[in-house]
This record gives structure tokens, sequence and C-alpha cells, in this order.
């Protein structure tokens, strides 16, 4: 167990520096801990993929309830108090390596049950998301802790204010649901904003774009500004006539007037697979 007292401690104790390009902002809220590493449903059986350890206290928890922690740290200074923390445990992996970075086929080589959990640095959290989404082909679940404005976007439902190109691009990969809030308190050193624990369940769509690739491009195009409408972002970005635009949307039966926050995932599907046939045939 570590309190904000202890893990100053810890800090002072080994003259280490936390440092702001990594992020590093260490749990001091036990309880909050216990309930992440319980909300994750973790079991013997697992695998966790842990992102940014920092001091090892939620590591601690996870080590107790699956198989293995295989833990990606990027700071080399704070891997000796990590490794004097937890150096009762023989089922911890330490990669100091950035995840970002790494061999990915380390993790897709995995064969047990995978999950991947992290408080993930706010600075990185749409590229980490965007790792476990698509490249990260054996982990089926993650639980992440980020910063509540982000996690209010990727959990948004349709036609709300934070539904985004964000939301879109998450949920179109996974089931997206908010599990805890965590205040800015329960943090040493305290950041700016509070905190969210997402959780992320990869989901297999029947329903699927012609091309990805250009699907997403759709999705981005229609947020590029928020205040145009749907057929300006789209007329601009892709360089196809506002007419074009207005047929589609017409045909689809979606008002020519709407803007990107009404439309669903299977609404932007199916625009996207219209105006690829347009541009790319």
């Amino acid at each position: 167990m570590q309190n904000k007292t202890q893990i100053q401690n810890q800090i002072n104790k080994n003259n280490f520096r936390v440092k702001k390009q990594y992020g590093q902002n260490f749990l001091s809220d036990h309880s909050i801990v216990v309930k992440i590493a319980e909300l994750s449903n973790i079991n013997k059986e697992m695998v966790v993929v842990e992102i940014g350890p920092g001091l090892g206290a939620l590591t601690k928890e996870l080590l107790d309830r699956s198989k293995k922690v295989i833990a990606y740290e990027i700071d080399c200074e704070v891997i000796p108090i990590l490794k004097d923390n937890l150096k009762q445990y023989d089922n911890l992996e330490i990669v100091n390596e950035d995840i970002l970075k790494t061999d990915i086929n380390k993790i897709t080589e995995i064969k047990e049950d995978c999950i991947s959990v992290a408080n993930l640095p706010y600075y990185i959290t749409s590229p980490i998301i965007d790792l476990f989404l698509k490249k990260m082909k054996n982990v089926r679940k993650g639980v992440y802790m980020v910063q509540k404005e982000v996690a209010d976007r990727i959990c948004a439902p349709v036609g709300t204010k934070d539904y985004n190109s964000f939301s879109i691009l998450v949920q179109y990969y996974a089931s997206c649901k908010k599990i805890l809030n965590v205040p800015r308190t329960c943090f040493v050193p305290a950041p700016n904003v509070d905190s969210a624990v997402i959780e992320l369940e990869k989901i297999e769509r029947s329903f699927k774009p012609d091309n990805e690739d250009f699907f997403i491009k759709v999705v981005e195009s229609s947020f590029k500004e928020r205040r145009k409408m749907l057929v300006n972002n789209l007329s601009s970005s892709l360089n196809i006539s506002k007419e074009k635009i207005r047929n589609i949307l017409t045909n689809l039966e979606i008002k020519e007037d709407v803007r990107g926050e009404v439309l669903s995932i299977d609404d932007f599907i199916n625009l996207s697979n219209e105006l690829n046939s347009i541009i790319n045939g």
C-alpha cells in the first residue's frame, strides 16, 4: 500500500525527478488502485500488458490477480524503484522501452488471454489507444485511465456535444464505457485535471466499410470544422462538389444541412462507401 507520504519519501530517497515529458503522476489512493484492478476482471490465467507502471502501485494489484504482468516503462530512472517495490514477485517482466516504438510481435505472440491496463499520460492517450485497437490483435480488452474530458469524448453517444471523430473511430473498433471517476487529488504530483477509467472491449463488426482507410478519412474530414455543415467539410477536404455530396446524402435519407455529430457509425460507413465509389471508382 502506498499513500502520498510514502510516495514522496520514495521520490526523495532515490533522488528521483518527476518528469513532465512522460506525464508522470503516481496514484496515491490505494482504494482507487484496488478498484481499478477489480474492475479489470483479471484472473490467474491471464497475461496483463501494463503501460507505464511508474512506482508499481497498480502493478502490485495486477500481479496478485494475474498469471503474469509485462510492464512497459519508458523511464529508466524509475525502474530500480519499481523493481525494489515488487521484488517479491516472480511473475513480473519489465521492459524498458517506449510502447509506441517496441516490437509489437512480443505482445501479439502471447498465447494466453491478454488484457492491456494503463494509467495513460495525457499527451500520448490517442496513439496508445490506436495501438491497442489496431495492432495488439490478440489483446481483447483495454482498461485505461485517461483525462476525464477524453473519457467523455471516447464514450459519447451520437448526437451529444462530446461526440466527435475520436468517439467514432474508437467505437468502430470497441464497445466503450466509463467505469470509474478519479479526482486529481488521488495523484502525486496532482495533475491539473480529473481523470476517469474507461473499459474498451473489442468488437467484430458485421457491417464494415469497403475501404477502412477512406472511412477514417471521411470521419475525420466531417469534423474538421465542427461549426460547419457536413457538406462543406467533406467538399473542402475531399475535393468533391457540394452537389454530388448533397445527392449522396439525399439517397441515404440524410438531411443536407446536418453536421457530423448527428450521424451514427453505420451512417458514416454508408456515406464513405458512396464517396469512395465516386473518388476511387
